[in-house]
């Protein structure tokens, strides 16, 4: 006989005196009664598995102590949750999402710090910073060595020049 089989029953899964006495649509979960009268209920979606207890002994469902029409349920002593617990692993989503959002914006709109000087010192002109620019470029069109105009322009970054910027070529 093979491992699994379709014709399993309560009697071959169940402990001994386990009997099944419901099933719940809503919540998917099956209700069992033990030896003692303790009710039981599987996870949801679980016809066998773990089961937890609902309730201690309570009388069966025939006897006049209880009304057969009901079915046995205990009070729960935990409070109901709120919607503001159960949005909670949103809220800390969102959280980061707009923090993310913020440095994006934050990141794009910074404006390029210009460290050229708008006005340039005597024996040097100003040179309007054009795209496609380089400080080689720049040095070598206005005859002087790319040193000399790094020694007049301090804090200049030749890899990031500002197209519109201004720096200072020292005179001949």
């Amino acid at each position: 006989m093979s491992r699994w089989s379709q014709y399993d029953t309560d009697d071959e899964r169940l402990p001994d005196g386990m009997q099944r006495i419901g099933y719940d649509a809503d919540t998917q979960t099956y209700t069992f009664r033990d030896t003692d009268g303790s009710i039981w209920e599987s996870a949801p979606g679980n016809q066998y598995g773990q089961l937890h207890r609902v309730s201690s002994t309570l009388p069966r469902y025939g006897d006049d102590a209880h009304d057969a029409t009901e079915p046995p349920h205990e009070a729960s002593d935990d409070p109901p949750t709120s919607w503001r617990h159960d949005m909670m692993p949103l809220l800390n989503w969102f959280l980061l999402v707009g923090l993310f959002l913020l440095f994006i914006f934050w990141f794009i709109s910074g404006t390029p710090k210009r460290v050229s000087p708008t006005t340039c010192p005597d024996h040097s002109s100003p040179y309007k910073i054009k795209s496609g620019d380089s400080c080689w470029a720049i040095a070598e069109e206005h005859g002087v060595t790319p040193e000399s105009l790094l020694q007049h322009n301090q804090g200049l970054d030749c890899d990031k020049l500002p197209v519109g910027g201004t720096v200072c070529i020292p005179g001949v």
